[in-house]
């Protein structure tokens, strides 16, 4: 995963402003903790880098000690109360919020580097004009995109759209492939990129995956500002014994010692794809049991979640929920307790599970996502136990039934961005079919729990679905010892790529150069910044658990 270095980057002293809504336990300030560290690991000199931390004020579930351990950064918390979701104002109030920030803690344009989070999610809509402005008076800044509202974020999207008060200052971009709106829908798209991606020799991007880079660049990103940055991936070196968690684990869940655990460590939304890994606990062998860690916390998943554990309950299907909530295990003891670690997840923006399983020293099985692990196999990961496809007979929903389904979520979803529907759907829905076998990821919940009621009342169908999947019953099987070498050789390729210190070096050459960029008083919209929704929009990557 190659990154440029900018010479001057490992001596030049800046001050770093990182600025996100919150910093509430989640991903990106996990994120943002590990940035820290592996920043710090490779800071040397007698002077320590000032970094400023701004937030909207929550932090619940902040590493308070983190600032004391730092060697060679200066930290320092923040609260900016307008920058929390929604905000407390308008696009004024919050831009006033931050310039008084930075103004008081002596950041000035020439000597700073602004990091921003998720700027464009739309939690709050104010957050890119504001940018826009302290990058009109100089202010380098670094934008990294962990999530887009244009991938089935439509609520986002049409929050950004409606509540911004975008400029028309260029004419509207060229028409891109795919489907589009009405022109005045065309037009408010083509404004709200101008806003979302602003263009200028000192605004960068930084995207996680080789994926997102290739769209913003076919949007019209220039290459030299845009940055593959890859989450720093910890060491596991504190994992407690394997024996000891097991018996927690006895003791908390009934799993016996003797029994398998597979572990699928996540957060319970919907895009998790849920239904899969349940339906592995009645492929697996017997003796095993699928272990889920946490419960979603958005109100519109739970009533979701909790079908899927009545049904669990239901079918008496060999799985536990809620492993790792507050009182019960551990992260770390969960993957100490875990034989092997599965994912079924259908959408991802860095993939964690991808790596941190190998760290752990447990193999991963379960659903591959091309478009994200091409990064790690081409640096030599092996993912062998990871498939693309669930088949299913389609015979089990009805093919005409699935059509539908799919067809009438994918409709909602351009009709809440809206977009209208592209030419050729029906022959693009034909080749979701092979052989009267369709993905399960295809399929609605309703759908989903039918296969896995067909599954569990009939043992001839269950030998059937994995005569159609025979890569899972292998992976279900996998013995650790018998896997030692290639978890010991993805974990060093791990370590050498998305460790602390070659984390740190990318995010110190990255700054250097943001930093060192000429400047620009007049931001310029994306080439074809439509673009970026068509491209999120694609039949191919719809899935009706994601509308």
């Amino acid at each position: 995963m190659a990154h440029r270095r900018c010479p001057a980057a490992e001596s030049r002293y800046m001050n770093l402003a990182i600025i996100h809504y919150h910093l509430n336990r989640g991903g990106v300030t996990r994120v943002i903790e590990n940035q820290l560290a592996a920043l710090d690991a490779v800071l040397e000199g007698t002077r320590r880098w000032r970094v400023a931390l701004l937030y909207g004020g929550r932090c619940q579930g902040w590493n308070e000690n983190l600032a004391a351990t730092l060697q060679n950064v200066r930290l320092s918390l923040h609260e900016v109360p307008a920058l929390d979701y929604d905000g407390q104002g308008g696009s004024a109030e919050v831009g006033r919020q931050l310039a008084d920030v930075l103004k008081q803690i002596g950041f000035t344009p020439e000597e700073s580097v602004l990091h921003v989070h998720n700027h464009a999610l739309g939690k709050n809509v104010a957050l890119p004009e504001c940018l826009l402005r302290l990058a009109r008076v100089g202010y380098p800044l670094l934008l990294q995109i962990h999530d887009f509202p244009e991938d089935f974020r439509p609520a986002n999207y049409r929050c950004l759209r409606d509540g911004l008060a975008v400029r028309r200052a260029a004419p509207t971009p060229p028409a891109v492939r795919g489907s589009a709106g009405s022109p005045a829908t065309t037009q408010a798209a083509a404004d709200l990129s101008a806003v979302l991606y602003p263009q200028a020799p000192h605004i960068h991007y930084a995207v996680l995956n080789g994926r997102d880079n290739e769209i913003l660049r076919s949007a019209g990103v220039d290459y030299q500002r845009l940055h593959l940055l890859p989450n720093p991936v910890v060491e596991m070196d504190h994992l407690p014994p394997a024996r000891q968690a097991r018996r927690r684990l006895d003791q908390e869940f009934g799993v016996a010692e003797d029994q398998r655990l597979v572990l699928y460590p996540v957060r319970c939304i919907r895009r998790k794809n849920l239904g899969e890994a349940l339906l592995y606990s009645v492929l697996a062998p017997p003796n095993t049991v699928v272990g889920l860690t946490l419960p979603p916390l958005n109100p519109a998943e739970v009533s979701i979640y909790d079908q899927w554990k009545k049904l669990a309950a239901e079918l008496e299907l060999p799985c536990r929920f809620e492993l790792g909530v507050p009182g019960a295990m551990t992260f770390a003891e969960n993957l100490s307790a875990a034989d092997l670690i599965c994912t079924t997840s259908l959408a991802e923006g860095f993939g964690m599970v991808f790596l941190e399983s190998w760290l752990a020293g447990r193999p991963l099985l379960g659903r591959d996502l091309p478009e994200i692990t091409r990064d790690f196999t081409e640096l030599g990961i092996r993912l062998d136990w990871l498939k693309p496809r669930l088949h299913v007979p389609v015979e089990w929903v009805g093919i005409d039934a699935f059509r539908r389904a799919i067809l009438e979520a994918y409709r909602r979803t351009l009709e809440a961005y809206g977009r209208e529907e592209p030419a050729g759907l029906a022959g693009l829905l034909d080749a979701r079919i092979e052989g009267g076998l369709v993905d399960f990821a295809d399929l609605d919940e309703t759908f989903q729990q039918q296969v896995l009621r067909i599954v569990c009342r009939s043992d001839a169908d269950r030998r059937r679905l994995l005569q159609c999947n025979e890569w899972v019953r292998r992976a279900l099987s996998i013995r650790r010892e018998e896997v030692s070498t290639e978890i010991e050789a993805n974990a060093r390729v791990i370590e050498r790529h998305f460790s602390l210190v070659p984390s740190g070096r990318r995010l110190l050459d990255l700054y250097g150069e943001v930093g060192a960029s000429g400047r620009a008083e007049s931001p310029q919209p994306p080439l074809d910044g439509q673009r970026i929704l068509s491209e999120f929009l694609d039949f191919a990557r719809f899935r009706p658990i994601r509308d």
